[in-house]
């Protein structure tokens, strides 16, 4: 077999594809897809760590309100009855029944403070106490 004629065409020569894939252009080509690329990998990332927190910001306000649906459903519950509505009215309007009276105390506590306000005299400027012996 004799190869010496197509030998000799394609000695010394590269062909179409190598010098094409290792031209600057196209390596240039390549570093932009790269970063294109990088890029996009990089903004997902950025996504997930987001939906990551996002996620643990909905776990935390469902079990907040599964709680408030716990506390809601047992005040459901107590008002269902007819004991429940009626401590109900009578701890916010405070209601009473027929024949009841109703009671308030007024424990010491408040008397002491203002007692103890009214003994000890305040400083008062002049001009204060001007317009007072003037009666304004």
């Amino acid at each position: 077999m004799n190869y010496g004629k197509y030998q000799s065409k394609y000695i010394g020569k590269k062909s179409l594809l190598k010098r094409v894939l290792t031209s600057p252009f196209s390596l240039m080509l390549v570093v932009i897809i790269f970063i294109f690329i990088t890029k996009a990998t990089w903004g997902l990332r950025y996504k997930v760590i987001l939906s990551d927190t996002k996620l643990g910001q909905a776990r935390t306000e469902l079990a907040n309100l599964q709680s408030r649906e716990t506390d809601l459903t047992a005040q459901v519950a107590h008002l269902s009855t007819e004991q429940g509505v009626e401590s109900e009215i009578r701890t916010k309007f405070k209601g009473v029944r027929e024949g009841e009276s109703l009671a308030v105390i007024i424990g010491n506590d408040a008397n002491a403070t203002s007692q103890q306000a009214s003994s000890t005299p305040e400083k008062v400027g002049w001009f204060r106490s001007l317009l007072q012996k003037i009666g304004l």
